[in-house]
């Protein structure tokens, strides 16, 4: 289960730390005044297309393509950098809106892609040992990661997103070799 342990690590930790910076970047991208009600409303807005946007996926596309958790996960990390990469320059609230929308999404395919790879890599006896292991992985990227992704933000706003998006770019070639159906 170690390639897919590695993947949830990565894939968690890039999700948390350019989560953790999405209302910075709505209110100095848009120059808004924190205490004006359309800065809550347009960070709420951003917030709410990417969770529709990975409500869709889980809910929707998965099952629809039914897509096995190595395609998932390779299919979502493409998706996931096209969406940080927009997001590290994107401008208007609909930029922002759209681009982490397709991050999410991305996500959404990466997040059910780690949970059943790493379930079908073992038999039924391990099960619980892994289901033990997927939970502190996922768990473990909220610990660092968004510290993390705020620190790069204050360094250079697009950082967190463009170091995410690297990741994921460089993770995509060691899921395509390392794990198999």
């Amino acid at each position: 289960i170690w390639p897919w342990m590695l993947c949830g690590i990565i894939f968690g930790h890039a999700q948390a730390m350019t989560g953790a910076t999405m209302g910075f970047l709505v209110i100095d991208r848009l120059m808004l005044d924190v205490t004006m009600p359309i800065t809550q409303q347009s960070i709420g807005l951003v917030l709410m297309s990417g969770a529709a946007a990975t409500l869709l996926v889980q809910w929707g596309l998965i099952p629809l393509f039914n897509m096995q958790p190595r395609m998932m996960a390779i299919a979502g990390m493409a998706l996931a950098v096209f969406g940080l990469l927009i997001n590290a320059f994107a401008t208007s609230l609909y930029g922002i809106a759209t681009s982490y929308a397709l991050a999410s999404a991305g996500f959404g395919f990466t997040r059910p892609a780690f949970t059943a790879g790493s379930s079908l890599a073992v038999g039924r006896r391990l099960q619980g040992l892994v289901a033990g292991r997927v939970t502190s992985v996922n768990g473990s990227s909220y610990v660092l990661a968004p510290t993390i992704g705020v620190g790069l933000y204050e360094v250079w706003k697009p950082a967190p997103y463009l170091i995410a998006a690297g990741l994921l770019t460089a993770l995509i070639p060691y899921v395509w070799v390392k794990i198999k159906e």
